[in-house]
């Protein structure tokens, strides 16, 4: 079975490559002398036992060694001799963290013992969304709050959405399709998702199908599937069908940045593949990994990304992220001048299409425009 990763780098095949026995077997060895050097009992603490688990769990299942260029034997060799003096898993895993820091991906935290994230990267990029400009906004233009996380506002000819989270336990996708359907005569809506950072790409992907009359391909995925960091399946396309009783096939907007990470991407690569729909703002975080959970000692777990996410036209999302259709600059200086320009740009290109009947309260100020 052909198992590539689409990236520019080298391709291989699977398991009837010559010598992927020996790779196999090299593999099992490691795992088997992960514990090497831990001479305590199996109820004790034990830093030399917790680091091969951890790097081998790594070695085996991380998706993108190879696309980041990666020496993970070289990480190994660096960090071991530190790691295995740890007293116990606190003072472990800062250790761990900063072996992983390079990945700078975002799938990879730490699950403290309180339940708590500890996250290993923090993207550097400006996010093209203020709360307190936003608030302004919906506050002047009939905001309908529905519960955490999401709410809309009619604005006449033009229907808002914003969604800031695919949380399945706040974002019911009856109560999406019931506002939907109060919204279905409008002639265009926004769905704002600036400030979504993921969540369940199943429910993204049930609100996506409400705009879509046909079967799309909206990205393509693939997994981890042997002992060298360059073995995968075969890429395996997703797909977007039609759901509900009628689609709404009227102009959308769909307003993106740089705080769209991983589920939330895979909303704006099913979206930007709609024929009515228009992508704007920035590109996306360029974060997906779909991460398995491992445990460790003390309480600990960690998490491990073990696929890679391309767009419909096989761009890697890790890193890359999904360009705008139309990019709308937007900085620290509009948003202190009360200005939200991604918002005001997708209501003016509105407007353009839907005519002079649209009114709505513009961003920096509580006057309307017409």
């Amino acid at each position: 079975m052909s198992k590539r990763i689409f990236s520019g780098r080298r391709v291989r095949r699977g398991r009837d490559v010559p010598g992927s026995w020996t790779r196999a077997v090299a593999w099992l060895a490691l795992a088997a002398l992960a514990g090497c050097g831990d001479a305590s009992g199996p109820g004790s603490f034990s830093a030399a036992r917790e680091f091969d688990t951890f790097w081998t769990n790594f070695d085996r299942t991380y998706s993108y060694f190879a696309y980041k260029q990666i020496d993970w034997q070289a990480a190994r060799d660096a960090y071991r001799p530190r790691a295995v003096q740890a007293a116990d898993a606190a003072a472990l895993v800062p250790i761990l963290s900063e072996m992983v820091e390079p990945l700078r991906d975002l799938h990879v935290w730490f699950r403290r013992p309180d339940g708590n994230q500890q996250a290993t990267y923090q993207p550097p990029h400006f996010r093209n969304w203020d709360r307190t400009v936003w608030e302004a906004w919906i506050t002047r233009n009939g905001w309908r709050q529905q519960v955490t996380n999401w709410g809309y506002a009619d604005l006449g000819e033009i229907g808002y959405i914003a969604i800031g989270a695919w949380n399945t336990n706040q974002v019911r996708i009856t109560a999406v399709d019931s506002v939907l359907e109060l919204l279905r005569g409008r002639a265009g809506l926004i769905l704002d998702v600036r400030m979504n950072g993921g969540g369940n790409d199943a429910l993204a992907l049930q609100v996506a199908a409400r705009f879509t009359t046909a079967q799309r391909v909206i990205e393509y995925i693939q997994f981890r599937d042997g002992p060298g960091h360059d073995d995968f399946t075969p890429l395996e396309p997703r797909t977007l069908a039609p759901r509900g009783p009628w689609q709404y096939d009227r102009p959308v907007i769909v307003l993106s940045g740089r705080g769209v990470f991983s589920s939330n991407e895979t909303f704006i690569s099913a979206m930007r593949e709609i024929p009515t729909v228009m992508v704007m703002g920035d590109t996306t975080g360029g974060s997906s990994g779909n991460p398995q959970e491992f445990t460790m000692a003390g309480g600990w777990a960690y998490t491990v990304p073990r696929w890679i996410a391309y767009t419909a036209d096989l761009q890697v999302i890790e890193w890359n992220g999904i360009a705008p259709d139309i990019l709308v600059s937007a900085g620290p200086a509009d948003f202190a001048a009360g200005r939200d320009a991604v918002l005001d740009s997708a209501l003016m290109h509105l407007r353009a299409i839907t005519g002079p009947r649209l009114l709505v309260a513009s961003s920096s100020s509580g006057s309307t425009s017409r």
